[in-house]
């Protein structure tokens, strides 16, 4: 396999992208962002606002890049490099989202988990975030850059380690939070905070199957032929997901019930 037929395999198209897909996508991204933050200073509650917006933000910009290498017409790869290494890192600080919010609405319980519990679950969380954000990062760069075939084959090892890594980790996180929610049912009283950690626990799931399938079968060309298919089983995940941090005004509701059941 040489270089060019590596970058197409894992993350050129083999369509021309829609610019007007991109900018559109990039719009919700940043939109969803700004409600976050003024959700947050409105409610003067801050726990989680930086990283949800740095979330957001760094997918417009993904989809921004994306559609300036479109505007482009491929002249430079930098646009596309962007995109890459953004879209693949973001999705990593949406599993760490999914992790503090439960690790906080159990700090909140009368009686909860042993604080070295969570001490453990917050370490580790926050590892395997920045690790496999870095390995997704480092593998993108490589892919979409001019690598030899040398390069190229470390490039599809650290994609596929990555993804690995990352579905692995989501599985992990639904089981954790369904035996934490279901020894410690005084959580079930906060249903839209547990919703909230379904949801994007479940959408993350979701999202990482459809990446092993594009990236461990590659016989499978559905993602790489169709834009429709990729931004359905691509960004449409974090946007719920991001979405559903918004319309139930995540930065004020989860902050407020969590020092709500520490003061009862």
């Amino acid at each position: 396999m040489n270089s060019s037929e590596g970058q197409a395999l894992f993350n050129i198209p083999s369509y021309w992208p829609s610019k007007s897909a991109a900018f559109g996508v990039a719009g919700l991204y940043y939109a969803l962002g700004i409600v976050l933050l003024l959700e947050g200073i409105i409610s003067r509650r801050y726990r989680y606002v930086h990283l949800v917006v740095l979330i957001s933000w760094m997918l417009g910009g993904a989809f921004t890049a994306r559609g300036i290498f479109v505007i482009q017409e491929a002249q430079s790869d930098s646009s596309y490099i962007a995109f890459s290494v953004l879209e693949s890192v973001a999705p990593n600080f949406v599993s760490l989202v999914n992790s503090l919010l439960l690790i906080n609405l159990m700090r909140g319980l009368n009686a909860g988990p042993p604080r070295r519990v969570l001490k453990v679950l917050w370490a580790f969380s926050v590892t395997a975030s920045v690790t496999f954000g870095a390995i997704s990062a480092a593998g993108s760069i490589i892919l979409t850059g001019d690598a030899t075939l040398g390069q190229l084959s470390t490039g599809i090892r650290l994609v596929k380690a990555s993804i690995a890594g990352q579905m692995a980790n989501s599985l992990l996180f639904i089981v954790v939070a369904s035996v934490l929610v279901s020894w410690y049912r005084e959580s079930l009283g906060r249903r839209a905070w547990v919703f909230i950690i379904y949801v994007g626990g479940l959408l993350m799931v979701a999202r990482n199957a459809a990446r092993i399938v594009a990236v461990f079968y590659t016989s499978n060309t559905l993602m790489r032929d169709s834009e429709a298919a990729y931004y359905c089983l691509g960004p449409l995940f974090t946007l719920i997901i991001i979405f559903t941090w918004a319309a139930l005004n995540l930065p004020a509701r989860c902050y407020s019930e969590a020092k709500a059941l520490r003061e009862n």
